[in-house]
């Protein structure tokens, strides 16, 4: 069999070449054609004698075909995510990347018509590169497998044949799961592999180089963020009660990271960090609990200036500084749009309001709202019922039948691989799949 992968950088490298390997020995004539994203990937795969293609390198050889053959609707569809995080830069911008989705296409075109795989293996499911892919395998009508790659919750790997987050097959079997016959789980905390920093500083050397004459490629690009400063933001952190040592119950509201797939490509209502804000001060008001903001780590300080401005001006709001397990013993109820914060907070039995869409948000106990009235609704009825909804559940050993049923053991990162094994023998057909979704 021929496969096809999509990955990004060195560190998905290292994986799919274990998978690569461990596929070879189940099946010696296997073929695989890997179509790296960043140079980190692809100088990975060369190193080690593997077949592999820079896509946008490709891409910048092509020639320009002089304009677009595609509808517009095609094509923002396939750059949606780089659109997305890019129209701050305006309308020119906007169009050269629909021209660079169309490029795409043809150039997906061109490597299925001369390879010819027998299944197609993506990291993730949005971003210009898997879009085109989908796109062209769909137009087609491609016979072959898809999985779709992505890491998982407590240190596993999902591979999925409909798509990752909530595009993937198993998000409304969730609502069937009970955890009968299973127990809960210890998390895992395998140690992780170090990587060469060579390899992605390759990476960083080139984008850089690049941004100098301003042809960064949209898919090399990322947002930049401009932080508030740190006496601002120790106003934001101040806590909006006398008794700064207090466990008052408080509304926990897990921010997403501004440009990942799941707040652009799973965040149907757009809600925005001021906007999520709003949100939740206005249906809060007859509850008097203070409202706790919890940044993504990696983006302290990173949100829009408004959404801290609305934190210093408003009463019983204020951002943590604390740590994840220290926010959720003191939290009534966590609201997000689709945050694995969530999933954190459903595990430790603290009713959870999802307000976008998730591979969780199906789960039995999980609160999930389509509009802002719903949200409204169910956000005033949590102190009337505290967590008995949740507490009908047994939300770790339903999280342990999920686990059993649709994710495999392992990760991606580890230093020592183990989910490689069992990818190899699901997309060689030679481990059972009846139980992990309908297919793999």
């Amino acid at each position: 069999m021929k496969y096809l992968s999509i990955i990004y950088y060195d560190s998905f490298a290292r994986f799919f070449h274990s998978i690569e390997e461990e596929t070879k020995k189940i099946d010696p004539n296997a073929e695989f054609l890997h179509l790296s994203i960043f140079p980190s990937a692809w100088l990975y795969m060369l190193a080690r004698r593997k077949k592999t293609v820079l896509l946008p390198l490709r891409i910048f050889l092509r020639r320009n075909s002089g304009g677009k053959s595609e509808h517009d609707d095609v094509l923002e569809k396939i750059a949606k995510y780089h659109i997305t995080t890019g129209e701050e830069r305006g309308s020119i911008y906007i169009e050269k990347t629909k021209l660079r989705a169309e490029k795409y296409l043809h150039l997906m075109q061109e490597i299925i018509s001369n390879y010819n795989p027998d299944a197609v293996i993506f990291s993730g499911d949005t971003r210009i590169a898997c879009e085109a892919l989908q796109h062209h395998l769909t137009s087609i009508n491609f016979t072959g497998k898809r999985y779709y790659f992505e890491q998982g919750p407590n240190s596993t790997t999902i591979l999925d044949n409909t798509g990752v987050n909530a595009n993937c097959s198993f998000r409304f079997k969730t609502a069937e799961l009970t955890g009968y016959g299973f127990e809960p789980e210890a998390t895992v905390r395998n140690k992780r592999y170090k990587r060469n920093p060579i390899y992605r500083g390759l990476d960083y050397l080139i984008v850089s180089a690049l941004k100098l004459i301003n042809k960064v490629p949209p898919e090399w690009d990322k947002l930049s963020f401009k932080k508030i400063t740190e006496n601002e933001y120790k106003e934001c952190t101040k806590k909006p009660y006398a008794d700064a040592n207090s466990k008052k119950p408080e509304i926990l509201v897990a921010l997403q990271v501004p440009d990942d797939a799941n707040n652009i490509h799973h965040n149907p209502n757009n809600i925005t960090d001021e906007l999520l804000f709003q949100w939740v001060v206005s249906a809060s008001k007859t509850l008097g609990m203070p409202i706790k903001f919890r940044e993504h780590p990696l983006y302290r300080r990173k949100y829009t200036p408004g959404f801290y401005q609305k934190v210093k001006t408003t009463e019983h709001t204020y951002i943590s500084s604390a740590s994840l397990d220290d926010d959720l013993a003191n939290a009534a109820v966590v609201i997000t749009v689709n945050s694995m914060t969530g999933l954190d907070a459903y595990l430790k039995q603290i009713p959870v309001i999802v307000l976008g869409n998730s591979f969780y948000d199906h789960l039995p106990g999980i609160i999930h709202t389509k509009t802002r009235e719903q949200f409204e609704s169910h956000l005033i009825d949590i102190p009337k019922q505290g967590n008995q909804i949740i507490k009908k559940q047994n939300p770790q050993k339903i999280f342990a039948e999920m686990k059993s049923k649709f994710f495999i053991n392992g990760h991606f990162l580890d230093e020592n691989l183990s989910s490689h094994k069992d990818i190899a023998k699901i997309i060689t057909n030679s481990k059972s799949s009846q139980s992990r979704t309908d297919e793999h």
